[in-house]
């Protein structure tokens, strides 16, 4: 993707600005594959490729590849052993030749340490022109160390006024993170039916919601735990107020306590095993009135976005603190 902006400048024959509303810009460090338009068989220009990702990090130069794993593999869940622990100078780096050998079924590393030697410094190096260092800063503020130190909005108390969809997650209110509160002034007609709030989608995220008039409750966690809360009771039609308050009761991360409240009235109350320690998603949305997402719960699936039949009024959502 490096490639790509720079590729649609000189197509374009657009200049690349210089200061972006008052921000001057870093410097662009893609080649553009122009050279390549009549010429499928160009030899590419491209020499030397870095990059990093949560610790796990490789190095490519002409023709070489060098890689190490950080703390965890990727797509395994859970936090793993030792990781605490780790150290990115302990990682055990591998060493490959892509032109001969471009699938990397061949670790040259044991037999040419000297090379591996010259990749890892390169990497340092690549690392400190693109503000990569410390390798492995990224984990500092995750489940591992320290989510309470996570990226925030500074913003603590939110207030909607009906419906309302698309609200990026990394903007919305954490709710299923910090201790909240959130408050909802509804209407609710005869057979209410529909998702008052959702966060995040299918994979993960939180949602509460009326199914034929019980007031419920979802927590997803990664579909690996679905925690979900239901009122024994129907709720009254006519003007009602909705509470759903979150309480941690340990660390972020930990178990969450979760009451619904109905008029200032408590209908259920359950505890989450394990609530979120940073974010559902990268790239999922915070609605009320409906569920515009993939469905977070699987009660509603085949009825999404499952809007709300009835009046949603003022919303208001604001963290409680410790």
């Amino acid at each position: 993707m490096i490639d790509i902006v720079p590729t649609i400048y000189e197509a374009t024959k657009i200049k690349s600005p210089q200061v972006v509303n008052g921000f001057p810009q870093d410097s662009i460090d893609g080649i553009s594959l122009a050279y390549t338009f009549a010429d499928a068989k160009a030899t590419g220009q491209r020499k030397t490729q870095f990059f990093d990702i949560m610790a796990s990090r490789g190095i490519y130069h002409d023709g070489w590849f060098a890689s190490a794993f950080g703390p965890r593999e990727p797509w395994v869940g859970g936090i793993p052993k030792g990781a605490r622990e780790w150290s990115p100078e302990k990682d055990v780096w591998e060493l490959y030749n892509l032109e001969e050998d471009w699938s990397q079924a061949h670790d040259l590393a044991a037999a040419m340490p000297e090379k591996v030697a010259q990749m890892k410094d390169l990497f340092l190096i690549e690392s400190a022109k693109n503000k990569n260092l410390p390798i492995g800063g990224g984990l500092w503020s995750t489940a591992l160390f320290h989510p309470e130190d996570a990226p925030a909005t500074s913003v603590t108390k939110w207030t909607f006024e009906g419906a309302m969809a698309g609200m990026p997650e990394s903007a919305a209110p954490k709710l299923g993170k910090n201790n909240s509160l959130v408050s909802m002034n509804l209407e609710v007609p005869d057979n209410a039916n529909g998702v008052l709030y959702a966060l995040a989608g299918f994979s993960s995220g939180i949602t509460c919601y009326v199914k034929d008039g019980f007031l419920c409750y979802e927590f997803n966690l990664f579909e690996i735990t679905r925690t979900k809360i239901c009122s024994k009771e129907k709720l009254p039609t006519g003007k009602v107020k909705v509470e759903i308050e979150s309480k941690l009761a340990a660390k972020i991360g930990g178990p969450m306590d979760v009451t619904l409240k109905v008029n200032d009235v408590e209908v259920a109350r359950e505890r989450v095993p394990a609530a979120m320690s940073l974010h559902f998603t990268s790239n999922a949305t915070f609605d009320i009135g409906s569920d515009q997402d993939s469905p977070v719960s699987l009660d509603y699936y085949d009825q999404a976005p499952f809007e709300y039949n009835g009046t949603i009024g003022t919303t208001t959502i604001q963290y409680t603190g410790k």
